[in-house]
């Protein structure tokens, strides 16, 4: 963990010392493993309303007593990343909402507790942020502590260990975790000079990689060559326009979407001249194992 640079209390103090009652402001981890749950900080990203909506609503009164909360989400590790602050305004209960009014990104996690806890009193807060942090979001991190399963805490001596620019995802992962929704791969490549890992890192080498429609369950096999290879082949993607006589109609159609459509890399091939060859033989060969031709986009 790196040296700390002053303390989150600090840094409140500093942004904002006029704040009042900063005993009764929490500080809050978002960290959330269950089916159905979105990464939360692409989601923050690309759908804040939803985000906001997923952490108004908690099974027990974890914010009846407090005056305002600061806002984090879980990184690896003890890490956490501010995302903003809120007052807190009030509160009502409610049993688990209908999830047709349920932003469509959290729509399967409503649906899965609405049919494991059909009748469980749940609290929903008026939540309002707080424009006085808004410089700080997405830019501070935290080391939580050694008590980061203690999700929601009063002490806000956390040590800031890091700060980001505001636009950034975090360090691309390796090759073989990389499973990107096209949603993201276009926030990426609008703020490319903040994620310089993810350009650096895909356009360093080509290979054979997938593409998941996990809206019907549909697989599609590519290859990514050439001098920016896997970055600049999933720029068209990011776009919507590929040139692939299957896959452009799907985006026209609207029956590939964003949000629902992934890209990952099967096998990642150094660039050179023999290549062409070697990406051929294996773009087949994923073909044949994932029966892409028969079950999936591919036409040939």
């Amino acid at each position: 963990m790196p040296e700390p640079l002053f303390s989150f209390a600090e840094l409140v103090a500093r942004v904002c010392p006029t704040l009042e009652g900063i005993d009764k402001w929490k500080a809050v981890r978002h960290l959330d493993n269950r089916p159905g749950v979105p990464d939360l900080v692409e989601l923050f990203h690309l759908d804040r309303e939803a985000l906001e909506f997923y952490q108004a609503e908690q099974g027990k009164d974890i914010f009846g007593a407090c005056d305002g909360i600061f806002s984090f989400l879980g990184l690896p590790g003890r890490r956490a990343l501010f995302i903003g602050a809120y007052q807190v305004r009030g509160s009502r209960k409610a049993t688990v909402l209908d999830p047709l009014t349920v932003p469509a990104a959290l729509r399967g996690m409503y649906e899965a507790a609405r049919r494991d806890e059909p009748d469980v009193v749940r609290y929903y807060y008026d939540l309002v942020r707080d424009p006085r942090f808004a410089a700080l979001e997405m830019r501070v991190v935290v080391d939580w502590g050694p008590g980061a399963l203690s999700w929601h805490q009063w002490a806000l001596d956390k040590p800031v260990v890091e700060l980001r620019d505001p636009n950034s995802l975090g360090p691309c992962p390796d090759y073989r975790e990389v499973d990107v929704s096209l949603a993201k791969l276009a926030f990426l490549i609008r703020h490319e000079e903040a994620n310089p890992s993810w350009r650096d890192r895909l356009s360093a080498v080509g290979g054979i990689y997938l593409l998941t429609d996990r809206a019907r369950a549909r697989l599609y096999v590519g290859q990514a060559g050439g001098e920016t290879g896997f970055w600049g082949r999933w720029k068209a993607y990011a776009e919507q326009h590929t040139g692939n006589v299957a896959i452009d109609p799907a985006f026209t159609a609207g029956e590939l979407r964003p949000e629902s459509t992934t890209l990952s890399i099967l096998e990642v091939v150094p660039r050179g001249a023999s290549a062409k060859v070697l990406l051929d033989r294996l773009e087949v060969r994923w073909k044949e194992r994932l029966c892409t031709r028969t079950a999936g986009y591919n036409r040939n």
